[in-house]
């Protein structure tokens, strides 16, 4: 066995290093002991321990915002969406310069790769290498675990995309999510399908996978506790996807309503095979499989009744401006994906305006996010990092 390179022995010694136990990264000396990092209460999560102090500031011209997104394989519209997005929130807000002429930048790793290692290695770059105030993460729940166990111990604000409940769950003060969580999407599907509609016969559609076993316990929690009928649920095992099996089960089933747990490419699939075979039955979609197809044009979802979750009932002038200009730029309309990434983008660089180029201000500037009218519907921030504002479910058109 060939031994390994210095600098990767480096980064894996890093890497083990911020996720032992007590371990405190040397950005800055300190003179004094620092108080405990955080203050756990009912009322707010604040960080109470180091760094505000302008001996923390990052030093030089140019303050990186950090993007760790999918650039290849899969999920490479996300990743170009979110850097499409994020360069145009750097373009809107280029004339509002920080104090002594400093200037913000992108710095964009792939998160394509394995997560241990390539993944891992690119988010030590992000917040060590490139020392990222902020770091902006894709919907992808393990790209989010990453960065939050890393960021927490260096100190570095992660802003995500991803839906996952649970990073929000240990009262981490560094990590804020732009949008509702699974369980949250799942009890508004829910009271739809069964107080509002009061259907009953419900299947549900989901991936092989960790998210989406979660998302059929969670829908299955749901249902009994509005008394209903567990619902029916196909598993779809393998990739490509085996569509007449699968057709025939949903013919089989003759659902009211179909609720897909599916990343955005198989959930646009089997939208199209409904559509293809005259199936009209009523469609939810979570939020991470209907990211792509937000802005989908209406004669492509015209006979499907589909409806998912949206930060705003309605469009508002500064959403349609960004749609338009978004589409003028990338000849494609804005998924979700951009306009919650182009909304933490902005977000940051507002806190820098205040708090200057320290992460722990910026952290506290983020953190007081209320009512903010961003692009994908308005932001409030809770004590967690949740975004508290009210959602809707929208119909796709």
């Amino acid at each position: 066995m060939q031994p390994m390179r210095d600098r990767e022995l480096a980064l894996c010694a890093v890497i083990v290093a911020l996720l032992l136990p007590g371990f405190a990264a040397p950005t800055r000396a300190q003179t004094t002991t620092p108080t405990p990092y955080a203050s756990i209460s009912a009322e707010v999560e604040r960080y109470a321990g180091p760094g505000r102090a302008s001996a923390y500031d990052l030093t030089g011209q140019v303050v990186r915002i950090g993007l760790l997104a999918p650039l290849h394989g899969a999920r490479k519209a996300e990743g170009d969406a979110m850097v499409a997005a994020a360069q145009m929130a750097l373009r809107d807000t280029a004339s509002q310069r920080l104090t002594r002429g400093r200037h913000v930048a992108l710095a964009v790793e792939d998160s394509s790769g394995p997560s241990w290692g390539m993944v891992s290695d690119a988010v030590i770059r992000l917040m060590l290498n490139d020392e990222a105030v902020a770091v902006i993460t894709s919907t992808s729940r393990v790209d989010t675990h990453l960065c939050e166990q890393v960021g927490n111990r260096i100190g570095v604000p992660v802003l995500t995309l991803s839906a996952d409940p649970t990073t929000t769950q240990v009262d981490i003060p560094w990590i804020f999510r732009m949008g509702p969580s699974d369980d949250q999407q799942t009890q508004g599907i829910a009271q739809d399908i069964y107080s509002v509609r009061k259907l009953q016969n419900v299947l549900l559609i989901a991936q092989h996978d960790p998210e989406s076993s979660r998302a059929i316990q969670e829908m299955k929690q749901a249902t009994s506790a509005f008394g209903a009928r567990a619902p029916g649920v196909i598993a779809l095992d393998e990739l490509p996807l085996n569509l007449r099996p699968i057709m025939r089960k949903i013919e089989a089933e003759a659902s009211q309503a179909i609720v897909i747990s599916a990343d955005p490419s198989t959930a646009a699939i089997l939208l199209n095979a409904l559509r293809s075979a005259g199936v009209k039955t009523l469609c939810y979609l979570f939020q991470d499989a209907s990211s792509e197809m937000r802005d989908a044009s209406t004669s492509e979802l015209a006979a499907s009744d589909v409806w998912t979750v949206a930060g705003a009932d309605e469009p508002t002038g500064n959403r349609q401006r960004f749609a338009a200009r978004f589409r003028q730029s990338t000849g494609v309309a804005p998924s979700l994906v951009a306009s919650q990434t182009y909304d933490a983008v902005i977000l940051t660089v507002q806190a820098l305006q205040i708090a200057g180029p320290n992460r722990a201000r910026v952290r506290d500037e983020i953190a007081k996010a209320t009512n903010y009218e961003g692009v994908s519907g308005k932001i409030s921030f809770d004590r967690e990092g949740n975004d508290n504002a009210t959602w809707h479910l929208v119909q796709l058109k």
